[in-house]
């Protein structure tokens, strides 16, 4: 026979089990401020942006260990009652909550404002409520964004690709209903694009390749000077330029010397690897 180690509660013995730890926690909240009041009489809050001396530490410090309690949860007890002075402190409100709200600025309004809680409908305060108020992270998500939140903080990057991957492969409907997202897919199309760029940069880095387009740039400028010298080989032999006259020899000379500044421009280029040239040099080869 197995015996259940979960008791199933009836609905009114539940509640007087809740009423019963909500006792508990006010007598314990009564303890807290009653401890962080006895470590402010030792040792009063200082003004803002000044520290108490070395020696009011070690008398605090020196209390809690006599009467048996670490010395970082009596100073919590007493910057917590600091922050609440007696009056300002909600009696049906628990001392955890107290000092989650310590460190909102308006938490005097704050406290007496409680929200809505969910399983009851009443308002009232409690951890989650108050740390949600904060913005922090609360241990019982109740909506999406802090169900997202809990689980991000649960996955690593190695984690994440693999759920990603997963959900991909195994979750069509998802993937479509992710792919419908403007933003999913700007975010996925720039990061593609950003891969490519990597590969195609990894790839000009190889050994192999930059032989390759050395030797590709090498037979580019060999062929134009190849095309130029054997076409002018050719043609030269046909032709009667002692005969031209002096405007046809001079609109030969011009273009000879666009061929001298482009021989001339490419050794600068095979010197100094800058491939600059001013106006006066771009407009000759151009023939403007």
């Amino acid at each position: 026979m197995t015996t259940s180690l979960v008791t199933n509660y009836r609905a009114n013995e539940w509640t007087d089990l809740v009423h019963k730890g909500q006792r508990l926690v006010g007598s314990e909240s009564s303890t807290q401020f009653a401890l962080g009041d006895i470590g402010l009489e030792m040792v009063p809050l200082p003004p803002k942006g000044k520290r108490p001396p070395m020696k009011a530490y070690k008398l605090l410090a020196n209390y809690a260990e006599e009467i048996g309690l670490p010395s970082e949860r009596f100073e919590e007890y007493r910057l917590v009652a600091g922050a609440w002075p007696k009056k300002q402190r909600a009696k049906n409100v628990c001392w955890y909550v107290h000092s989650i709200l310590s460190h909102h600025h308006d938490r005097f309004d704050m406290i007496n404002n409680p929200p809505v809680y969910r399983k009851t409908g009443e308002r009232r305060w409690t951890c989650d409520a108050a740390q949600r108020a904060l913005g922090w992270k609360t241990r019982v998500p109740e909506n999406m964004e802090e169900r997202l939140r809990q689980v991000e903080d649960l996955l690593d990057d190695e984690t994440t690709v693999e759920v990603v991957e997963r959900a991909i492969m195994r979750k069509p409907a998802v993937v479509k209903r992710v792919a419908e997202k403007p933003h999913v897919r700007e975010t996925f199309n720039r990061a593609q694009t950003d891969r490519i760029r990597e590969a195609r940069e990894e790839t000009r880095r190889r050994p192999e390749v930059q032989k390759l387009n050395e030797q590709q740039e090498v037979l580019t400028v060999l062929g134009l000077c190849s095309s130029f010298a054997s076409g002018i080989g050719r043609t030269l032999p046909g032709l009667h330029l002692a005969e031209l006259s002096d405007d046809s020899k001079d609109s030969i000379r011009e273009g000879l010397s666009r061929v001298t500044a482009a021989v001339e421009w490419t050794e600068h280029v095979l010197d100094t690897g800058s491939t600059d040239m001013d106006a006066a040099l771009e407009r000759l080869i151009a023939g403007e």
